[in-house]
């Protein structure tokens, strides 16, 4: 089931920036005053479905990654992949009808950040994708797991992603669990970034959505309950 409401949460982002992105609307307006709506719409569509495919599907995955390719590939019909690299590698582009590698939307590194060196995060094809997966769950206000090994930067890229966010609207906070973590000093952290609106609704600052980071979720042991 999580990774169908992953699938839908995926598709229904897609879907509603389809009809919101100004370059997405203005593409789809031309399309129809020069004919070839039906079809275009069509590839479209199947782009989404199988860019969600992608990730709900195939995002976890570790060894059958190539054979999930494989299958993927032979399951796209009207928009094929291009060969030389799995289909991790590309985002479907509704501009072009076609699928794009994410290398071509790494933002070039700023070599004037003066920031401290431990935050400092180069760019790469694999944090752009991950960061837009993060959006997209963020804009749709639905929760992500976000598993790996240890060492391969889940925690850089999450705090990374906190520092592009607007603070305007968003309020981000989080928590180091570790083996002496208990409900009770979670729900305290957690209490300490929400305000109390009305008997027992609680929720962040009016008009800002709270993100809150769990970091080392397999740290805290089990209660006699398993939870």
């Amino acid at each position: 089931m999580g990774a169908i409401a992953t699938l839908t949460t995926i598709i229904d982002y897609l879907y509603d920036e389809l009809f919101s992105n100004k370059e997405q609307v203005e593409y789809l307006k031309r399309i129809k005053e020069e004919g070839g709506y039906d079809e275009a719409i069509k590839v479209i569509y199947e782009g989404f479905f199988v860019f969600a495919m992608i990730w709900s599907f195939g995002g976890p995955l570790t060894d059958a990654k190539i054979s999930y390719n494989g299958l993927l590939r032979a399951m796209a019909s009207r928009v094929k992949f291009p060969d030389g690299s799995l289909i991790y590698d590309y985002y479907f582009d509704v501009l072009k009808g076609t699928w794009s590698l994410w290398s071509e939307k790494v933002k070039p590194f700023d070599p004037n950040y003066d920031g401290l060196f431990n935050n400092l995060v180069v760019p790469t094809a694999e944090t752009t994708r991950q960061k837009f997966l993060i959006d997209v769950h963020r804009k749709t206000r639905k929760g992500l797991l976000y598993v790996g090994f240890a060492g391969t930067g889940k925690t850089t890229i999450i705090k990374d992603y906190f520092a592009s966010v607007d603070l305007e609207t968003t309020v981000c906070a989080d928590i180091n669990l570790n083996s002496y973590t208990d409900s009770r000093a979670l729900q305290i952290v957690l209490e300490g970034n929400v305000d109390k609106r009305m008997g027992r609704i609680f929720g962040p600052p009016s008009g800002k959505i709270l993100m809150f980071f769990m970091d080392d979720m397999n740290m805290p042991k089990l209660d006699k309950y398993g939870t």
